[in-house]
């Protein structure tokens, strides 16, 4: 926490030095949006603007080529859609307005969609079918599913997972009664909130497309009060996709790996595993910021382990409540067609690592631009 703390520092004061030399004169409040990636991109921004007179009824938003873009109030903030050039700040332009703007974007508590995806949600509160209209392809053989493993290794439990125990069917899926609401409906995103109770723990999904660029993943965001003992939590990925090697990213390179195996079975990667069909002709990259540890069980199946409480057998006792508390947690999907080289679907995982960073600016003109 200190040396995040100390990095955010040194960003804003390198982020405030730069943005006093740009232009910063609009119309409403100036917001300068850093790209800290080596590729031109379309994201969204969520920033906190402060308005005269209060928060308004709605926004609207230029970009730095004069053009409105894609926006909305959601949960206190202005969320826009940002397109910017590699490792460079732009300035975007944030003003009041009393009418709403057209969305091309569509939800209900059932289903989500954009340009690229359509989104399905069953009535478990899972996720059951992804369309990705570029491939005309169904991404998913089965829903996607928060899966609860009994995880009671025979020694050192911090560390050790049992080949025996991942081999089992999961003890339990998180499920229940399931409260699903639309939790943003907007032309930048839209978003469907599920929120279950299962084993003790408390579990909020957050499902939501976006506008642009950014619409070509689906991004699952999670708020966990983890509260389970002996076990561990993964989501579950049943793809249509079918291949015994995955890829997995370690950010200074890939390697391939097969199904599970005794000697082998939960292994590291970094920010995204890819399962591309044996055909060569379509596939799916699953996207994550925080968790690297997974399992393959099958050809099909990824599973992303999200948290872990093992049981400990009478020892280690501090062990036994590892984990437990409030995590934030975010991973997406996103589909392609070929392998994961010809759409890049590398850089969605980068892409969800390092959001586009904001920063209000008073008006000032500048050299910049």
């Amino acid at each position: 926490v200190l040396a995040m703390n100390q990095f955010a520092s040194v960003m804003t004061s390198a982020a405030s030095a730069i943005a006093s030399q740009l232009d910063t004169q609009t119309k409403g409040s100036a917001i300068v949006v850093y790209n800290p990636l080596s590729i031109e991109r379309e994201d969204l921004v969520e920033a906190t603007v402060s308005f005269e007179g209060g928060a308004p009824k709605n926004v609207r938003v230029i970009g730095p080529d004069g053009r409105e873009v894609p926006a909305q109030l959601s949960n206190g903030k202005v969320v826009f859609l940002a397109k910017t050039p590699p490792v460079s700040f732009s300035v975007y332009d944030v003003q009041p307005s009393e009418t709403a703007p057209d969305s091309q974007l569509s939800v209900s508590p059932s289903s989500l969609e954009n340009a690229r995806y359509r989104v399905t949600i069953n009535n478990e509160g899972d996720v059951s079918s992804i369309l990705d209209k570029q491939t005309s392809r169904e991404l998913l053989s089965a829903p996607i599913r928060l899966a609860i493993l009994t995880d009671r290794p025979r020694q050192w439990p911090a560390w050790n997972m049992d080949f025996e125990d991942v081999q089992r069917p999961p003890r339990a899926f998180v499920g229940g009664s399931a409260n699903v609401r639309v939790n943003e409906d907007g032309p930048a995103r839209v978003s469907v909130a599920i929120v279950r109770e299962t084993e003790d723990s408390k579990f909020v999904q957050t499902v939501s497309l976006s506008a642009g660029d950014a619409g070509n993943r689906v991004e699952f965001s999670n708020v966990i009060d983890w509260n389970t003992k002996q076990g561990n939590l993964k989501a579950t990925f049943p793809l249509t996709a079918t291949n015994s090697l995955a890829t997995y990213n370690w950010d200074v390179g890939t390697i391939q790996r097969p199904n599970a195996a005794e000697r082998q079975f939960e292994v590291g990667s970094h920010q995204w595993i890819d399962l591309t069909d044996r055909s060569g002709s379509f596939g799916a990259t699953i996207l994550t910021d925080c968790k690297f540890g997974s399992d393959k069980p099958d050809d099909k199946t990824i599973r992303l382990t999200l948290l872990r409480t093992p049981g400990t057998r009478g020892s280690y006792n501090d062990q036994a409540t590892q984990d437990f508390g409030r995590h934030e947690i975010v991973f997406g999907l996103t589909g392609h067609s070929g392998d994961w080289h010809r759409d890049r679907t590398d850089w969605q995982g980068y892409r969800l690592n390092q959001p586009l960073i904001v920063f209000q600016s008073p008006s000032h003109p500048g050299t910049l631009n």
